[in-house]
């Protein structure tokens, strides 16, 4: 099992990331390397958002995981949770067709205030692999791909709570960070 341990800050309010975090795939137009996101249900109970979406990795996945994945499997099928009250979110992601033989990627991500009108985000994910003697090579692999993504979700987010800015419906500061 590789473990990985993500945490990224914000230069604005907690309440606009996270609407900056959810109002982003509204706006894919404006967003194009969201353009592998295709949301395949959502729905709200209570203070939880339930979403399955299918992400695309075709264009970013390191060869040697092409060469191991079945024909199909470049797609990843991911559940998930936010808890609107405890601003935490839980998801599983497995490669298409539920071929979790393959790999198997669980997370958790809390998003918080910090001083100074800040906010913030930590991840904490486990990818396990029991792909036939290459499950080391698959966990690090996808570990490398999930934080390089990160990165890239860190950017958009900061991307869209500047058009908030923008259009007066944000209220942060800098957005650099």
């Amino acid at each position: 099992m590789k473990k990985i341990k993500v945490q990224q800050e914000f230069d604005c309010p907690l309440d606009v990331l996270l609407r900056a975090r959810e109002e982003r795939y509204k706006h894919l137009d404006k967003f194009p390397e969201l353009k592998n996101v295709h949301i395949v249900s959502e729905e709200r109970v209570d203070h939880i958002l339930k979403q399955k979406r299918n992400i695309s990795i075709a264009d970013s996945m390191p060869p040697i995981i092409g060469s191991l994945l079945p024909s199909g499997a470049d797609t990843l099928a991911e559940e998930s949770e936010f808890d609107d009250r405890s601003n935490t979110h839980t998801f599983r992601v497995v490669p298409g067709g539920n071929l979790d033989n393959i790999f198997v990627v669980k997370g958790v991500s809390h998003y918080y205030s910090r001083p100074e009108n800040r906010s913030a985000r930590d991840y904490d994910i486990e990818i396990t692999s029991r792909a036939f003697l290459v499950s080391l090579v698959v966990e690090n692999a996808i570990a490398d791909l999930y934080e390089h993504n990160l990165r890239k979700d860190r950017k958009s987010i900061l991307n869209f709570i500047q058009i908030l800015e923008e259009e007066g419906g944000g209220e942060s500061g800098t957005t650099a960070g």
